[in-house]
């Protein structure tokens, strides 16, 4: 921590690097004094800009190519020894190993210039150079990026050291940490304070950039998150009401018209993660530009160049219902004679399957299949398709298309309005707010495609409708960053993550039809220290007043 306060509180300085424009999501260069900024609205907005660098990339961001779903029970990854796997086998720690998810000294830098803006730059701006509007504009945008830095902070460790000042040389750089609940309180009223400046919308040039929809989407995930059996032991109903308050308030939110909806434009769920523009769903994402590295990353074996990359697991393969919205089973003949036949939508758009056609050709993971052969065929017997565009081939004819991984998406606000509201006051009652439980739930169904059931009948209490729920998020949500969380904040890690994960050992017969058997392809290993991250083990040694978290 030490190394990292010491930054905060050197030469203030932040990147410019031309008086060219500069997109947002750019890396930021460091040396260039404030005072060239502050007549410069162009410098300004740079400024402003490079702070969107630290926002979380998403895809595939650990190395090895690997995605944070490949350490759960969401997927492995094909390439053996990947960051991924380490984790999600328990390799890793303090000292042994460093998450790149656990980016803490990123972080901290990324907090450390907003203070430089807010401090050194905002003050300071000549008023002839912006209006007041234009101000204000800037300041949300760097208000919210630092509550999203300390709310990704917050994730991970639980309570940590809140730096809430530009540190200067001489101050007392031995910070201690906050309790949970304090850490909650201070980014709320980040949220809170960025969300008094901050637009309803942008115009499209300037897609991406944070909204009032963005302060309120963060502050809701982070009620949800601190209504949860980890951090509410106590099981304190307000914290679930406030949570619900929270998710509703954007259900609700209007500016002419509601601000936001699921996507069910083209073919619905799976066009919504390749429409960047003019989507109701979009919230706040991650601009990853133009570019076919994920399709290469991820994208079967057979087609030249495929990497093979996420294999989803037949653990979250089981989870998909049938389409009239009952359990699959293996245990049923008709079932398990056809198995992707007739299944939640969802799973096709998601995940491909022995038999799916994909970029112009038809996958084949059965043993010695053309996409079940070589070092970095699918293990599972499954590839990942959530994300990836027809149009961006890596093979001739060559194609891009743009990326953008959602961070915060109305899905998912119906999803935790659900949850909230359900353990709040039960499945069926709308309290002030309009809608129930059940009838978010069933919004996000529907738009699945789900041809009966929608509205999960069978989940007739609280306790049905709370499994019911936290099903819909691991099929919604798959590939999203929040399912490692959710078992975190749910308790529950110590008995999923403990589990084996499996594949589909997929055999062709001679008749042309094929034969299914489950295998264990991977290991997990979780210990109730799991549930935080600890902090890096130097910065233990920095900072004398930085406790570790237990058991680490």
């Amino acid at each position: 921590m030490k190394k990292i306060l010491y930054a905060i509180a050197c030469l203030i300085t932040i990147g410019i690097a031309s008086c060219s424009k500069e997109d947002i999501n750019s890396e930021p260069v460091q040396n260039v004094q404030g005072d060239k900024i502050y007549g410069n609205s162009l410098h300004v907005s740079q400024a402003v800009n490079r702070l969107y660098s630290y926002v979380p990339l998403g895809y595939n961001r650990l190395s090895g190519s690997s995605m944070v779903a490949s350490a759960t029970d969401e997927a492995v990854h094909a390439n053996r020894g990947s960051e991924a796997e380490l984790w999600g086998t328990g390799l890793w720690g303090p000292t042994s190993f460093t998450l790149r998810d656990d980016d803490f000294n990123k972080t901290y830098e990324g907090i450390r210039v907003t203070f430089v803006y807010t401090e050194e730059i905002h003050p300071n701006i000549i008023d002839a150079v912006m209006t007041k509007a234009n101000r204000d504009l800037q300041l949300g945008q760097v208000l919210f990026m630092r509550a999203l830095l300390n709310f990704e902070l917050l994730k991970r460790y639980g309570g940590y050291p809140i730096v809430d000042k530009l540190l200067k040389p001489g101050d007392d750089l031995n910070i201690s940490k906050k309790s949970y609940d304090e850490c909650v309180q201070y980014i709320s009223a980040l949220c809170d304070e960025s969300l008094a400046l901050l637009p309803v919308i942008y115009a499209t040039a300037d897609f991406g950039r944070a909204t009032k929809g963005a302060a309120m989407a963060l502050k809701a995930r982070m009620l949800l998150y601190a209504a949860s059996p980890l951090h509410n032991t106590a099981n304190s109903i307000t914290k679930w009401q406030d949570a619900a308050a929270a998710s509703a308030a954007i259900i609700n939110f209007n500016s002419g018209g509601k601000v936001y909806n699921l996507y069910t434009a083209g073919t619905g769920y799976d066009a919504f993660f390749n429409v960047h523009t003019a989507n109701p769903e979009i919230i706040f994402l991650r601009n990853a530009g133009l570019s076919n590295t994920i399709e290469r990353q991820n994208g079967p074996v057979s087609l030249t160049g495929g990497e093979g990359g996420t294999n989803p697991t037949l653990d979250l393969v089981n989870a998909y219902e049938r389409i009239d919205g009952t359990p699959f089973s293996w245990s049923n003949p008709t079932h398990a004679a056809n198995p992707f036949e007739n299944r939640d939508p969802r799973l096709g758009k998601s995940i491909l399957t022995n038999g799916a056609s994909w970029m112009g050709t038809t996958i084949e993971t059965f043993d010695g299949g053309k996409d079940k052969v070589g070092a970095r065929a699918t293990r599972t017997g499954f590839y990942l398709r959530k994300f990836l565009s027809p149009s961006a081939r890596w093979t001739p004819p060559i194609g891009t298309a743009l990326h953008s991984f959602p961070l915060f998406r109305y899905g998912e606000v119906l999803l935790n309005y659900a949850e909230a509201m359900n353990e709040a006051v039960g499945p069926d009652n709308p309290g002030t707010y309009g809608m129930t439980a059940r009838q978010a739930l069933t919004l996000i169904r529907t738009r699945a495609g789900l041809t009966a059931n929608q509205s999960v009948p069978s989940a007739n209490n609280q306790a049905s409708m709370r499994t019911a729920i936290r099903n819909e998020r691991r099929i919604e949500l798959a590939f999203e960053e929040h399912r490692h969380i959710d078992l975190r904040r749910w308790k529950i890690a110590e008995q999923v993550l403990t589990q084996p994960v499996s594949g589909l050992r997929v055999v062709k017969n001679t008749n042309g039809t094929f034969t299914y058997t489950p295998e264990v392809v991977e290991q997990r290993v979780f210990q109730s220290k799991m549930y935080f991250y600890p902090f890096p083990q130097d910065e233990i040694g920095r900072n004398s007043s930085l406790i570790q978290n237990t058991g680490w």
